[in-house]
């Protein structure tokens, strides 16, 4: 089985990264990244963006055991129910699994 690349670009809400929204949704979701296996390879700031829109504030790198498995992590019930909070938490949030 091989492994998946998940990056995951995100734009910071009004409150940053002090809104307890922010907090519990990092705990929460760092949580059931890891109970499936996700290792985070990287973590970036972003300092500017020379292409088109938006600049997003980071970019984190995370190996998953397959792509299945990546799939899973965002889909998963658990995931489904911190969403609310990542809709508070951020004005944009991508996450880009690599095949």
């Amino acid at each position: 089985m091989e492994t998946c690349i998940a990056i995951l670009e995100g734009t910071l809400g009004a409150g940053g990264m002090d809104s307890p929204e922010f907090k519990e949704y990092s705990r929460r979701s760092n949580a059931n990244g890891e109970a499936h296996g996700g290792i985070v390879l990287q973590k970036y700031s972003v300092k500017e963006n020379l292409g088109q829109g938006e600049k997003p504030d980071f970019i984190l790198i995370v190996e998953y055991p397959s792509y299945e498995v990546a799939v899973d992590t965002f889909t998963c019930e658990e995931y489904k129910s911190i969403i609310p909070l990542r809709d508070i938490a951020f004005k944009t949030v991508k996450i880009l699994l690599m095949k």
